[in-house]
């Protein structure tokens, strides 16, 4: 769970919808489908409880609980928000990837729902592979979870939004705890995650974060592999011409150079991609003024280096790199990178094409200079990436013309899971 905005007219769906359009998919029964369809049942009973529901539904019994039915409430519970109008499922939906939805720019929370955050909600999906925070031997830095990389799992990661002022706004674990205790399924929380009798506060906190953590394990939307790119390994579909040509501007290193970051490849046991490496990069993007924070000249979002992550903040050459996300769904998750700033899966992949050699298209202009990496300070712009296929002057001729734009957009849109469909196996299928 990340960051959290207000919808407007775009609701989350709950997990009752959730849980039931899965099971339109035709899905087979397997542990976590069925786990679902429980949940589906149970989630009817809470709410015939407090009188939601027909004279027909208070008659049936509600299906047990399960870790999974139980984390899927949790996780789409409002009353989990200081405001009572935010949940984790209100910015991670599953018709975006589990990103922002359809329509949102920035985050919007707090208290009383008028706090905007600065940074967009990334995809929950395809984290299983991700590890701790770490350096590797040449001490680049890899890992950990949220923009910044700060959390250490999904489980920590989930105190960030519970805390925040700017999101869900609780002011303190004890608050947590309270809101949790007064869930009308309390008990079966307490039960499925062997929640200890006369629990702390903290202890109803952690068990919350492991739940929240479950939810991400056990529902198998955050592992579907069963988008065309996939069938395509599996010998069951095949790319046209533009997809095809697509991929290779991905693969070339003297071009897209995409793999670099966003792995292409399959694992040594046929583990498929998730389509990132999970390390950083400092990309140069341009100021979005649409975040109100960014209204103050002096205030700069740095990703590693701050302001949200504090103990590499005399890190200075870490300056504004911020985590690789997968490239799996990236046709539903717009806006795009951490500060929202590009609106469009085209513009997005056009501003790796034209970065340099076009920066007017990108980057205010004021007193007849282009304000090139104008979102970060002027000391740490030389920490921006300049490899391929970035790294061009001013001017100079595209490794990345329109046509390979086009063409590389139409391969991402093949990374595209299938939500009607079974869920793949993660590992691609011998022929």
């Amino acid at each position: 769970m990340l960051s959290h905005t207000n919808k407007g007219t775009s609701l989350p769906r709950s997990p009752l919808l959730s849980n039931h359009s899965q099971l339109q998919r035709g899905m087979d029964l397997t542990f976590n489908v069925f786990s679902k369809f429980l949940a589906t049942f149970m989630l009817l009973g809470y709410l015939t409880a407090c009188g939601g529901g027909s004279a027909t539904a208070n008659t049936q019994t509600p299906a047990p609980p399960t870790p999974l039915s139980v984390a899927s409430a949790l996780f789409a519970e409002k009353a989990l928000s200081a405001s009572g109008q935010l949940a984790c499922a209100s910015c991670h939906t599953d018709d975006n990837a589990h990103a922002d939805a359809t329509g949102t720019t920035l985050p919007i929370g707090g208290v009383n729902m008028d706090q905007q955050g600065f940074r967009s909600s990334p995809s929950l999906l395809y984290l299983a592979s991700n590890t701790a925070f770490r350096f590797d031997a040449n001490g680049l830095p890899f890992g950990g979870f949220t923009w910044d990389g700060r959390a250490n799992s999904r489980a920590e990661q989930t105190a960030g939004p519970l805390l925040d002022s700017t999101e869900m706004a609780n002011a303190d674990v004890a608050a947590v705890a309270r809101k949790v205790r007064g869930l009308s399924y309390f008990n079966d929380f307490v039960s499925q995650f062997n929640v200890p009798a006369a629990a702390t506060d903290q202890q109803i906190f952690e068990k919350l974060q492991t739940a929240l953590q479950a939810y991400q394990e056990l529902d198998t939307d955050y592992l579907l592999f069963n988008s065309k790119f996939d069938k395509v390994a599996d010998g069951t579909a095949t790319f046209t011409a533009a997809e095809q040509r697509g991929l290779a501007i991905f693969n070339n290193p003297n071009q897209g150079n995409c793999a670099s970051c966003h792995t292409s490849r399959n694992g040594p046991n046929g583990e498929r991609p998730v389509f990132t490496n999970f390390s950083y990069a400092a990309l140069g993007l341009p100021r979005n003024p649409l975040i109100q924070k960014n209204a103050d000249p002096t205030f700069f979002d740095m990703g590693l280096c701050g302001p949200k992550r504090t103990d590499l903040s005399a890190r200075t050459d870490l300056c504004g790199q911020f985590k690789v996300p997968t490239l799996r769904n990236i046709e539903l998750t717009a806006p795009y990178f951490h500060n929202a700033s590009v609106s469009t899966l085209n513009d997005a992949v056009g501003f790796y094409a034209t970065r340099d050699i076009d920066p007017g298209r990108w980057y205010p202009t004021v007193n007849g200079t282009v304000q090139k990496f104008n979102d970060l300070p002027v000391a740490y712009r030389n920490n921006v990436l300049n490899t391929t296929p970035f790294g061009q002057q001013a001017g100079a001729a595209p490794l990345l013309s329109a046509q390979n734009v086009a063409d590389l957009v139409s391969f991402l849109k093949t990374l595209t899971d299938d939500r009607t469909a079974p869920q793949g196996s993660p590992t691609v299928v011998a022929r």
